[in-house]
């Protein structure tokens, strides 16, 4: 379901925030994109802002377009996504404490009693997902990890270890990708279907299990006081 990359290599908040107004003040102002190019469906241009985005939305024909090196390819149209109050929203820039965060990618996934939204989000310190369901707020970023037990046989209130750490399966639940806008570092596809469990342990840690077919991903992070997060200027 969700992906990242590589810390770039800042060593502070302010170093990426510098080198985020120069990478896309000179870029914006140029009036050029890096390389050009149009959607496969509809040959309007296509924008990606970061070198590791596999998929972006086309803003004119609303279609999905993965970008590879061999070309373009039209995916299907990205989804209905009914507007809603967020503190968060598309390329509006927001911190975390003092680490500046900037939303490239937003998807939303439907599940039992309702639905939560995913950011994709530019930071100092790498990629990383914010993630927020009804009022809740959470920052992710990609785990590489060995689980104690097969996903299979996991059930809520058991606890299971990832590496040597103790977590709990506090939720287990299926979700549907309902919509997306911006870009991707993989491909997102509104109709997908994942299973997904949530594992909490110490301090607010919380680890994501996430399933779609044979593939599986961790991902580790904390849950958030929404009044950590400050909403600035772009």
């Amino acid at each position: 379901m969700r992906s990242g990359r590589m810390n770039e290599g800042f060593t502070s908040p302010s170093d990426f925030a510098l080198e985020w107004q120069t990478r896309h003040t000179s870029y914006e102002n140029s009036g050029k994109r890096v390389t050009e190019r149009f959607c496969p469906n509809c040959g309007a241009p296509i924008e990606a802002r970061l070198t590791s985005t596999k998929m972006v939305d086309c803003s004119q024909c609303e279609t999905t377009v993965l970008l590879a090196d061999d070309g373009l390819t039209a995916m299907g149209k990205r989804g209905v996504m009914t507007d809603h109050p967020s503190l968060i929203r598309l390329h509006q820039p927001f911190r975390v404490g003092v680490e500046p965060f900037h939303p490239m990618g937003h998807a939303r996934f439907s599940y039992g009693r309702g639905w939560w939204d995913e950011w994709w989000c530019d930071t100092a310190n790498g990629m990383r997902w914010v993630s927020v369901d009804e009022g809740d707020y959470a920052v992710e970023e990609p785990l590489e990890a060995e689980l104690s037990q097969d996903v299979s046989s996991f059930q809520v209130g058991q606890t299971v270890k990832v590496n040597t750490e103790v977590f709990r399966i506090s939720e287990r639940g299926m979700a549907v990708c309902e919509a997306v806008r911006g870009e991707f570092p993989e491909l997102m596809r509104p109709g997908a279907t994942y299973d997904y469990w949530h594992l909490s342990g110490v301090d607010g840690r919380l680890i994501t299990v996430e399933v779609e077919g044979d593939e599986i991903d961790l991902h580790e992070g904390r849950w958030l006081d929404p009044f950590e997060i400050q909403v600035t200027a772009a």
